[in-house]
C-alpha cells in the first residue's frame, strides 16, 4: 500500500509539470501569434501586429517618414497608393487589428519620443470601434510590445509560453493543413492580403457573394455604435492629442473615416452612427467614406462585410488627394468640416431613408 501510495504521488506531481511542459512546447512550435518566429508551420492563421510591427520599426524606422494608423481594415492599402501623391514620401502600413484611438495615440506618442521620422500621418477612423478605448490585457492577440508600456521583453514571452490558446493554435494548425482562404502578412510593408479572395472575386463576384455567409445573414439590428459613453469621450480626447501633437510635430493629418460595407451599416445604430460624426468634426475635419454609397453597397468591392479590397483604398487616396485620373463615383467621399456638418447628416439621412426604401421595394 505505502509502495502504491507512493507511485500515485509521484504520478500526481508529474502530471500537472508533463501539462505545463506540453502547453510550453505546443505555444513554442505552433507559436500562434508569430512572437517567437518558429516558423515550424508556415502559414500565418493570426499575427500580433502591434509586437512584430514595432519589433521591425524599432530597426527600421529610419527608411521611413510618413505611417498610415488604422484597423486591419487599411491593411490592405499598398503604401504606394499614397507615397505617389506626396513627394519623396515612404510610407509604411501600421495596420493592427481592431485597432482603436488609443492605439493610435499611444503608438504616435512612441514613435515621436523614440526620434521615428514622421512627415505624414494618414489616419483612418473604424464607426464601429468609436465605443472601445484600450482593451483587456488577456488579449494577447492585440497586446502592445512590451517597449510602448516600458515592460519586461522576458516576461513577455514568458505570457505567451504559459497562456492557453486553444482557438488560436486550432485556427493556425488546421490554416496550415487546410491551407485555404490564406492570409499573407507582409513585414516590410505592413500590408496584408488575401490572395485566394481577391482571385474568386475577379473570377467571378456573382459566384463569391453567394458563398460569402456575411453578405447572406439575415441582419438585426444591434446598437453597435452608442449614442455616448465614457470610450467614446476618451477617443475624441485621443483624437484632438493626435491633431495637438502632429501640429506640434510638423506633421501633415489625413483623417478619413472608413467606408464601411453596406453589410455592415446595417448593424450601426443611426442616431449614434451619426453623432459619432458629428462630434469628430467638433475636433477636426476629415473625409467621410461612409454611407450607402457607390462603393458601399456593392458587394464586390469586399473580401467580407469588413474588410474593403485594394482598389477601393486607391478610391480613397484619390479623392482625398484631388486625383483628376482616377475614376471616383460622385457619391463617394465627402469633405466634412464645422461648417458642412449639418448639411451633410441631413444628405446622409436621406440616403439611408432612400437605401432602406430601395431594398423594401425590391423584395
Amino acid at each position: 500500500n505505502f509502495m502504491n501510495s507512493k507511485k500515485w504521488i509521484k504520478v500526481f506531481l508529474a502530471a500537472p509539470l508533463l501539462c505545463f511542459t506540453f502547453v510550453l512546447g505546443i505555444n513554442y512550435i505552433v507559436d500562434p501569434f508569430n512572437i517567437f518566429h518558429t516558423k515550424i508551420l508556415k502559414h500565418q492563421f493570426q499575427m500580433n501586429e502591434r509586437f512584430m510591427k514595432i519589433e521591425y520599426l524599432d530597426k527600421h524606422n529610419g527608411e521611413f517618414n510618413g505611417y498610415m494608423f488604422g484597423s486591419s481594415r487599411i491593411g490592405t492599402t499598398p503604401p504606394s497608393i499614397v507615397e505617389k501623391y506626396i513627394p519623396n514620401s515612404k510610407i509604411y502600413n501600421f495596420t493592427t487589428s481592431s485597432a482603436n484611438l488609443d492605439d493610435y495615440i499611444t503608438h504616435l506618442k512612441y514613435f515621436i519620443e523614440r526620434k521615428y521620422p514622421i512627415e505624414t500621418l494618414y489616419l483612418q477612423l473604424d464607426v464601429d470601434n468609436m465605443n472601445q478605448f484600450g482593451r483587456a490585457s488577456s488579449d494577447y492577440l492585440r497586446r502592445f510590445h512590451p517597449h510602448i508600456l516600458n515592460q519586461s521583453m522576458s516576461s513577455y514571452y514568458i505570457s505567451y509560453l504559459t497562456g492557453l490558446f486553444p482557438f488560436n493554435l486550432k485556427g493556425k494548425i488546421l490554416n496550415n493543413i487546410n491551407h485555404t482562404d490564406r492570409t499573407d502578412y507582409f513585414l516590410d510593408t505592413g500590408v496584408w492580403t488575401k490572395p485566394d479572395k481577391e482571385k474568386a472575386i475577379i473570377d467571378n463576384c456573382k459566384e463569391f457573394q453567394l458563398y460569402e455567409p456575411s453578405f447572406n445573414r439575415k441582419v438585426n439590428k444591434v446598437n453597435k455604435v452608442n449614442k455616448s459613453n465614457k470610450s467614446r469621450r476618451q477617443n475624441l480626447e485621443a483624437l484632438q492629442s493626435i491633431k495637438k501633437l502632429s501640429k506640434d510635430n510638423n506633421i501633415k493629418l489625413y483623417i478619413f473615416i472608413t467606408p464601411h460595407n453596406k453589410n455592415m451599416m446595417a448593424l450601426f445604430n443611426l442616431d449614434g452612427y451619426l453623432n459619432f460624426l458629428e462630434d469628430i468634426s467638433k475636433v477636426t475635419d476629415f473625409y467621410d467614406f461612409s454611407g450607402y454609397n457607390t462603393i458601399t453597397v456593392n458587394n464586390c468591392n469586399y473580401y467580407e462585410s469588413s474588410h474593403y479590397r485594394p482598389l477601393v483604398g486607391g478610391l480613397i487616396a484619390g479623392k482625398i488627394f484631388k486625383d483628376d485620373t482616377v475614376e471616383i463615383p460622385e457619391d463617394f467621399g465627402v469633405f466634412v468640416t464645422r461648417t458642412n456638418i449639418d448639411k451633410h447628416l441631413k444628405n446622409l439621412k436621406k440616403q439611408i431613408e432612400n437605401y432602406d426604401l430601395n431594398k423594401i421595394l425590391s423584395k
